[in-house]
Parts: C-alpha cells; sequence; structure tokens
C-alpha cells in the first residue's frame, strides 16, 4: 500500500499524540515493580552475573484476576505474565530474551583463569579437548583425562577418600568463576563436618561430567561430587550444578548419580547446595546406590 505524504504525517502527529499522553498518565497506572536485586555488572573483571533487571510484576492488559498475577510471578523467574504488543513480543521483554541469550553464549564461550585451580588448593588437570571450539565439537573428549593429567591423578591412587572432589569448567565456565569458590568452600566445610576423607582435590579444564567417573576411578574414591558449569540458558550462564556418584566406575549411567542444579545467588545457595550434597550421600552409602534409585526428587520423600 502506497501512504501519501498527508496521510504519513498524520500517522505520525497521532503517535506523537499518543506518546505524550501516555507520559502525562498518573503514576498509578504504571505497573507494579519487582524489587530489584544486587548483582554485579554484567563484564566486570573476572566473570559476570546474569541477574537482569527486574522487569514489571506484569504487562498483561485488562487481566481477568489480576490480583493473582504478582504472587503467579514471584513463584518463579519464568517468563510469564509478559502481556504483547499485538501478537508479538514487547520490545522491552524482547530485548531483555536478547540479553539472557548474550548471557548464554558469552558463558560457553568463557574461560576460567589459569591460576583459579592454584588459589583454591586444586590439582589442575584438563581433558583431551586442545582448545574450547574442540570441546564445543567433540563431547567424548571431555569425558576423558589427557595422559599427562591421568598420571597426575594415579599419584594419588592410593588416597581412597570416602568423597572425591572434582571442579570442573563444563559448558559454563563463567559459572566457575562467579560461584564456584563460595560453593567450593562450603562442600568442603559441609563434607568435613560429616567426618568424610575428601583427599586431593581436582579441577578439570574442558570438562564433561563423565569425567568424574575416571577420577573417581582413579583414586578409589567411595563417592565423587563435581562442581560444573552448567549448560546455560536465557540468562542463566552463571548456574553451577552439583553431581553425586557412589561406587564411581566407567561409563557410570546418568541414572546412577543425583543433581542438585541451579546454584547460583537467586536459586540455591552454596550452602544448601553442600547440606543438600551431604544428605543424599548420606542416604547412597546407606543404600550402597545413588540416582534414581534413591528416591529423592521432585514430589519424594
Amino acid at each position: 500500500m502506497k501512504l501519501d505524504e498527508s496521510t504519513l504525517q498524520s500517522i505520525v502527529e497521532a503517535v506523537v499524540r499518543q506518546l505524550a499522553l501516555e507520559s502525562a498518565a498518573p503514576a498509578s497506572a504504571a505497573p507494579v515493580s519487582a524489587a530489584p536485586v544486587s548483582a554485579a555488572p554484567c563484564g566486570a573483571a573476572e566473570g559476570h552475573a546474569c541477574t537482569a533487571d527486574p522487569r514489571p510484576v506484569h504487562a498483561v492488559e485488562r487481566p481477568v484476576f489480576e490480583a493473582a498475577l504478582p504472587r503467579l510471578v514471584a513463584l518463579t523467574s519464568s517468563q510469564i505474565a509478559m502481556g504483547r504488543a499485538g501478537n508479538r513480543l514487547r520490545t522491552d521483554d524482547y530485548l531483555r530474551a536478547r540479553e539472557g541469550h548474550a548471557d548464554a553464549r558469552d558463558a560457553v564461550h568463557s574461560e576460567v583463569p589459569d591460576d583459579w585451580a592454584a588459589r583454591h588448593d586444586l590439582l589442575a588437570l584438563r581433558t583431551r579437548c586442545r582448545d574450547r571450539h574442540h570441546y564445543l565439537l567433540f563431547p567424548n573428549e571431555g569425558r576423558r583425562l589427557d595422559d599427562v593429567s591421568r598420571a597426575a591423578v594415579e599419584a594419588h591412587a592410593a588416597s581412597a577418600p570416602d568423597v572425591q572432589i572434582i571442579v570442573g569448567d563444563g559448558l559454563s565456565p563463567n559459572a566457575i568463576v562467579q560461584n564456584g569458590a563460595a560453593t567450593l568452600a562450603a562442600l568442603r566445610g559441609a563434607l568435613a563436618d560429616a567426618g568424610w576423607r575428601t583427599g586431593v582435590g581436582c579441577y578439570v579444564k574442558y570438562a564433561r561430567i563423565a569425567v568424574a567417573d575416571e577420577i573417581g576411578v582413579l583414586t578409589r574414591a567411595r563417592a565423587t561430587v563435581m562442581l560444573v558449569g552448567e549448560r546455560p540458558g536465557l540468562g542463566t550462564g552463571d548456574s553451577l550444578s552439583v553431581y553425586l556418584a557412589v561406587n564411581p566406575r566407567m561409563g557410570q549411567d546418568n541414572a546412577e548419580k543425583n543433581c542438585i542444579s541451579n546454584v547460583r545467588p537467586i536459586g540455591i545457595s552454596g550452602a544448601e547446595a553442600a547440606e543438600g550434597s551431604v544428605a543424599i550421600l548420606k542416604r547412597a552409602f546407606m543404600n550402597g546406590r545413588g540416582g534414581v534409585s534413591l528416591g529423592i526428587g521432585w514430589g519424594r520423600a
């Protein structure tokens, strides 16, 4: 459709008048805002926190049950009650999604500083991956140690710890930079309070979860606990997972392992993850097995 200049001018004037009316609307008409959440700025010196600025509690026009919307939004960080512009996302929500996607991409391609392992008294290891590009393309290479790292772990074969602690950069090295130190300290304290020996801790570069199997076998550990950067979703590039396995063996099925995920400031705290890890291990040691057979999870005791 072709518009003449006078028609275009009238459209522009109508839009300007509408914007002026909206800007002059009373404050009570503005959407309710969530309480601000403190977070380190994105792009900080070491890694970045992924806590987004709070969005309005809801942006739904003429909701049927308006009083229920703030309660629903408070229950989850999921994108609900977002409203729409025609049949599209609102501009602010679209930009927020783009920001979350950028956080996820940055997290996948981030790196843990070379001295991080030494600063936290961990044995520095690496998998068979040459670099992060290789790691992303060939997952199996991240499930086994390279020859030098394997020899380094074999030197501790006689340690036979109750719990072998492992930290891996995983698919979000940024999560280790942001939340690894606090979670590791809480885990070490909780395991010590439980009376378990942990032996030498390990940090693995370019790590997949299954590399814990090999380390657990080499150290003859009763169990392994691995802190690893989670595969990031929108705005979750600073989230850790804790994977636990008893009686580790090569190729151990994931169904025999337990996981605590979303360890981050706006999720599960490091202290809560450590407490939960001890509870899971106690139950697993008592039953001689872990994973789904423990009956721990959503809707279970």
